[in-house]
């Protein structure tokens, strides 16, 4: 059975749906579909990095000392290289650590930093403590992982120039908690291909490993880092934990420094679930739709005269400030009403029969409502289309 809130251009058997009515409802399939791309956008949680400054911090600091490196301190760029020869063969072994400290190339800057704001839910999920034990663990072992990996290249005689610098080590290991732990949501269809609300997330990831050979055997170490933490090899995740005391010491000093306010309260009433959430907005993208429909119909058409409608008086109309008689069974209010001297008011937007009546009614019914539920709404708003929809759309 189609719901009325839907919208769907469903009808009975040998019943015409208007023209207009099918372009609503592409329309709304339209706007929905966009509303699903950005909600896809925005499922990883509240916005900022409230309760995350692990992540904050890691941010902020690859963007100062990148931009550091880049203008001020450009001279020093060589001591920042990730080249294998000075690594291997002169044994520099200091420059596993020197390569990390900032990014050379500015496209790997922004889209690892726009991976470790999406990654800040491992943050919210694990805390700052195990979430920095999993970074230094999952990035020694990609960097073992990259050492071997360029030593077998050497002895296979593959050419290998220079690697990539910055943290990257760090945020592809995150890709495999964010595979199996994070749920795989279907948002909306590409050409027939299903988008989730990780696509985005491995899109950036590609952008990141797919230009070279070098950062393609970067980003694979680091994957192959995070499953190696996953299968705690070498009981990895019990031999490298953070100190609670070096953890209290370090919320106490660098924890403030690097804390975020709580989001603002939402000014409207959110679901308790993301469900209910997209659900609310959904409705309320219903209601700008069927207004949008109704102030898209032509004021004038062909035999059909529609007087404007008029606002609820305080005498006859319901309402917060209206008769309370109106409530009254239809017996009582007659007997109320029968001593009632008429008003000159009385020749209103209530007054319409015949085909202008009709002709609302068949309007509101070509949206998905009954007939009988359409009729008891146009009586209940003295015949005000727009209100007799806010009404059938709060009774469903």
């Amino acid at each position: 059975m189609t719901s009325p809130k839907c919208f769907a251009i469903a009808r009975a058997p040998g019943q015409v749906v208007s023209a207009s009515v099918f372009r609503f409802g592409i329309q709304r399939n339209l706007i929905v579909e966009k509303n699903n791309c950005l909600q896809m956008l925005s499922v990883y949680g509240s916005s900022g990095f409230y309760k995350a400054p692990v992540s904050k911090g890691i941010v902020w600091l690859s963007l100062a000392t990148s931009f550091a490196f880049s203008f001020p301190l450009q001279h020093y760029k060589s001591y920042l290289l990730y080249n294998p020869q000075l690594l291997l063969e002169k044994h520099q072994i200091w420059r596993l650590l020197s390569s990390r400290v900032a990014f050379l190339d500015l496209k790997d800057l922004f889209v690892c930093c726009m991976l470790v704001y999406y990654f800040r839910i491992f943050e919210r999920r694990f805390g700052s403590r195990k979430f920095v034990s999993y970074l230094i663990a999952s990035g020694a072992l990609a960097c073992g992982v990259e050492v071997g990996s360029l030593w077998a290249c050497q002895h296979l005689e593959i050419s290998v120039e220079n690697l990539p610098t910055g943290p990257i080590c760090f945020v592809f290991p995150l890709f495999v908690p964010y595979y199996f732990d994070i749920p795989r949501v279907a948002m909306t269809h590409i050409l027939g291909v299903p988008v989730t609300g990780k696509t985005l997330t491995y899109i950036l990831g590609l952008q990141v490993a797919s230009p070279t050979f070098e950062t393609r055997l970067v980003a694979v170490c680091g994957i192959i880092g995070g499953l190696l933490w996953r299968l705690n090899f070498l009981k990895v995740k019990s031999l490298v934990v953070i100190p609670r005391c070096v953890a209290s010491m370090l919320d106490a000093t660098l924890g403030r420094v690097l804390q975020s306010p709580p989001p603002k309260t939402p000014e409207l009433p959110m679901g308790a679930t993301l469900e209910l959430q997209r659900q609310e907005q959904l409705d309320r993208l219903e209601q700008q739709m069927v207004m949008a429909f109704q102030n898209s119909q032509p004021a004038h058409r062909p035999n059909i005269d529609i007087p404007r409608p008029q606002p609820l008086n305080v005498a006859n109309g319901p309402g917060i400030f209206g008769n309370p008689d109106f409530l009254l069974p239809p017996g009582l209010r007659q007997r109320n009403n029968m001593d009632a001297v008429p008003t000159d008011n009385h020749n209103s937007a209530s007054d319409l029969s015949g085909p202008q009546l009709e002709e609302q009614v068949q309007r509101l019914v070509e949206m998905g409502f009954s007939q009988d539920r359409v009729r008891h709404a146009l009586q209940v708003t003295n015949n005000d289309i727009s209100m007799a929809t806010n009404v059938l759309l709060q009774e469903t």
